[in-house]
């Protein structure tokens, strides 16, 4: 998985920031968004495709394409550069336990509601995305919140300590 350059879980998806200031900093060539739902939605899919700047290559796929994939050694080929995004925690979960584990996950947008805690402006969790994101961590994976490249990354443990102070 040594295209894989950044995964990076951001409810908005594809947007400004994610697009103009991560993919120059990783010189991405492709953008992948695992989202099973989404990939069941070509229109939305389509919009996300359109949202790409030129010779950028979107694809929207099901968790079960991108197992496929990795497995395929799709991104071990060293001929571009990925940045993996995925919608919520759960859904990188459920790839961890399939024995799908990333050097380091990038929390960059998770938005608020009922029963959220925020833990830096523009990321907030609850209990059960905090309880994933332990288990993504205990399974090897440098997990830290960052929304923008020019702000300090804050790390679970430094984050967990903030929730729980």
């Amino acid at each position: 998985m040594n295209n894989i350059k950044l995964v990076r879980i951001d409810f908005r998806l594809i947007h400004g920031q994610v697009i103009t200031k991560w993919r120059n900093i990783i010189a991405a060539t492709e953008i992948v968004i695992v989202d099973d739902k989404l990939s069941k939605d070509s229109f939305l899919a389509d919009i996300y495709v359109m949202a790409a700047p030129p010779g950028v290559a979107v694809h929207v796929l099901s968790q079960d394409d991108f197992l496929k994939g990795i497995h395929a050694g799709e991104y071990s080929n060293g001929k571009s550069n990925v940045l993996v995004l995925f919608k919520s925690i759960g859904n990188l979960r459920h790839l961890v336990e399939q024995e799908v584990n990333f050097p380091a996950v990038q929390i960059g947008g998770l938005g608020g509601g009922v029963n959220r805690r925020s833990v830096v402006n523009g990321i907030s969790i609850d209990d059960q995305d905090l309880q994933d994101l332990k288990f993504i961590q205990e399974r090897g994976a440098e997990v830290y919140f960052q929304v923008t490249p020019e702000e300090v990354r804050l790390t679970l443990d430094k984050a967990i300590a903030r929730l729980e102070g």
